[in-house]
């Protein structure tokens, strides 16, 4: 995943489509050579997922506002949100990420208890995912179970200006819990193609392989 932070907007999104969006929109007057680097390096450690082809901006379209886009079956959804998140800081637990001292603080938040660690070092209020709020950047975030972590692997600062795009499309506006209900259909869906051999794969063993990772995908960071 790769979070874009700008000077008022910030733009969470895999980074293989960081990278398509790269190809798209950044070539006049940009290092070229260093987004067909990081394009080469996509191809092994970012091949798209169908669980990530989700774009995610905070402060937009106004500020104290964040956006959610997706699409499934060729139809594009869009859950728009307040970005205000209740946070409990813990100012007497620190740590080291990435050479940044972290403190910690905690959130329940849609149905999980999060600890997340943010550096006061690099004072921006963002972080993964729908994340954000604290004195400090967020650089790392589970919930309390371990079922769902991020966690940063790297910070860079852009040598040249890099403009954070919104693809205009065909939106449907629709809640957080509805987006939740269409992506559990999806995965059914999907789930019943594999298990009734719509896709030929080589072997049971892939059969099996595919259906177990369905299942283990069938667990939302959302809990409604």
């Amino acid at each position: 995943m790769y979070l874009q932070i700008g000077s008022h907007v910030s733009k969470f999104q895999s980074l293989s489509s960081y990278i398509g969006d790269s190809i798209l929109f950044y070539n006049q007057g940009v290092d070229l050579e260093t987004e067909a680097k990081l394009f080469a390096k996509s191809v092994s450690i970012a091949m798209p997922n169908i669980m990530a082809a989700y774009c995610i901006f905070k402060n937009y379209p106004w500020m104290g506002k964040m956006t959610f886009t997706d699409y499934d079956d060729h139809k594009f959804f869009k859950v728009d949100q307040p970005m205000q998140m209740k946070w409990k800081l813990d100012t007497q637990k620190d740590t080291v990420i990435l050479g940044y001292s972290c403190q910690r603080a905690f959130i329940t938040y849609c149905g999980r208890d999060y600890i997340a660690w943010y550096s006061p070092q690099i004072p921006l209020a963002d972080g993964p995912y729908k994340f954000n709020g604290l004195p400090g950047l967020i650089l790392k975030i589970s919930d309390t179970k371990n079922q769902h972590c991020f966690t940063f692997s790297s910070i860079r600062k852009m040598t040249y200006i890099q403009p954070i795009t919104y693809i205009l499309s065909n939106f449907t506006d629709i809640t957080a819990e509805e987006y939740i209900k269409i992506m559990k259909t999806k995965m059914m869906r999907l789930f019943g193609i594999v298990q009734n051999g719509s896709i030929s794969l080589p072997s049971e063993e892939a059969k099996t392989r595919s259906l177990n990772g369905l299942r283990s995908k069938n667990n939302f960071l959302e809990k409604f």
